[in-house]
């Protein structure tokens, strides 16, 4: 590992201040919320939207903002609150508890980016934050956030924390909107959300395409926490990797294994000359059948918490795996496409120790680079880019430097987009100094509205 003194710093673009009408005071500190990017305003720059949340939960209420700190729009009440149906206080907006089912993406293929989210009906008076009752699913305008599309599918209503009376709290709380290519377009124009152990897919007009209902929730023999989406077998359309299952692009099961536990995180990612399904669980990928292509087993992987995919290793054949193998710890190790255990090393210590994510820091045609807050380490599993002027995390559920990889200037070079949802701040790093008249080529691809945000 290089030595500490060593490490080359990152070049700080630019720290953004939240705009002070979307802080809230949580605790006696200044709270923004979880952060989505995007270029919400269509100059071809990138913008950001906060987000708040009822119960932690709920989203509630959503702030637009520029790369200048600018106020582009809010929909909500960050001060929302009604009676909690599960006791006699109040549920709150307040940061999320996880990353929820917020995307920013060209639903409707017009030529500009929405908002696609849950969003709580402001009539409600009381509200569990165990159940989807009195959430509605919306499209906004991402320019101006006004509504053009609104539903509230049954389907969703009917979604709880719940399973023959039981509740699953882990298996409840990442939810996560995906968007997806299940109706075959020329581009992406659906969606799919997890809630517990409920799938649904829904079109860009907010109409149910398809419902599964998940059979492994129990932790820690759960499926995915957070599912991913891509096009499995080639056809055009999307198909869906929970773990112990795979959906084709209309909901039909392509398989369900129990495939061990920890089934944590999952990609459908480029290996081996295809597309194939990427599990952290033990380690595991496979094609769109489920059958095995890699199984690393328990020995090398006794709880894969997370899992990238990469060019980690220049030269070498094909793309690596770098999985954080042992839980909730600093360990992580890359493997080659053929399960080769390269190398092993320790990340820095974090408030979760998660929160992985591949940065092509170099740009095309060189090495990618790991994040796992707050560093950058090479395929070698040496640090090899820091973060300056950081604040100290806030430590807790999600207090920690969350990370967006975000080609800003369209030259194929990632930069970094840091945020701690309990601070007021995002941070803008790249490895060379950005030049402010590229910075209308902002690049959005699945990386961001698909983002693997993970806790």
């Amino acid at each position: 590992m290089e030595n500490e003194d060593s490490v080359p710093e990152a070049v700080l673009h630019k720290k953004v201040l939240l705009p002070e009408e979307f802080i809230s005071i949580e605790g006696g500190r200044r709270v923004g919320g979880d952060i989505r990017i995007g270029d919400l305003s269509g100059d071809g720059r990138m913008d950001f939207l906060v987000y708040k949340s009822l119960g932690g939960i709920k989203p509630s209420f959503l702030g637009a903002f520029t790369l200048e700190g600018e106020v582009l729009w809010s929909l909500g009440d960050k001060g929302f609150c009604v009676q909690d149906a599960d006791g006699d206080g109040m549920l709150e907006t307040i940061s999320p508890d996880r990353p929820g089912p917020v995307a920013i993406y060209d639903i409707d293929q017009d030529g500009r980016q929405e908002v696609i989210c849950f969003m709580v009906d402001p009539a409600v008076e009381r509200s569990s934050k165990w159940d989807l009752a009195g959430v509605r699913l919306v499209i906004l305008d991402g320019a101006t956030g006004v509504v053009k599309h609104s539903a509230a599918p049954e389907e969703l209503a009917r979604c709880s924390a719940y399973v023959d009376g039981e509740p699953h709290i882990p298996n409840y709380v990442h939810q996560r909107l995906m968007i997806a290519n299940f109706s075959g377009h020329a581009a992406a124009q659906d969606f799919v959300v997890k809630v517990g152990n409920d799938i649904l897919a829904f079109n860009h007009r907010l109409a149910v395409l398809w419902h599964y209902r998940n059979k492994e929730y129990r932790y820690p023999a759960h499926s995915a926490y957070i599912p991913a989406v891509g096009d499995l077998d080639g056809d055009g359309r999307d198909e869906v990797n929970g773990g112990h299952y795979g959906l084709d692009h209309d909901g039909s099961v392509l398989w369900e294994t129990f495939l061990g536990d920890n089934a944590d995180s999952v990609l459908v990612e480029e290996w081996d000359g295809g597309q194939a399904a990427i599990i952290s669980g033990s380690g595991q990928i496979l094609n769109a059948e489920g059958k095995h292509l890699l199984h690393l087993g328990e020995e090398f992987v006794p709880h894969g918490q997370e899992v990238r995919c990469g060019n980690f290793r220049h030269g070498l054949l094909g793309r690596e795996l770098a999985i954080r193998h042992n839980g909730h710890n600093t360990e992580v190790m890359i493997v080659s496409c053929d399960g080769e255990v390269l190398c092993r090393f320790t990340v820095d210590e974090s408030p979760n120790n998660t929160g992985m994510e591949t940065i092509r820091w170099h740009g095309a045609g060189q090495a990618d680079l790991l994040y796992s807050p707050a560093a950058l380490y090479d395929g070698l599993g040496n640090k090899v880019v820091s973060f300056f002027e950081l604040p100290a995390p806030t430590g807790g559920r999600m207090g920690w430097y969350h990370c967006f990889a975000a080609d800003l200037c369209g030259e194929g070079r990632d930069a970094v987009v840091l945020y701690d949802p309990y601070g007021d701040a995002v941070y803008v790093y790249a490895a060379v100094p950005l030049d402010p008249g590229q910075l209308d080529n902002y690049r959005h691809t699945a990386q961001q509205y698909n983002a693997r945000l993970m806790d």
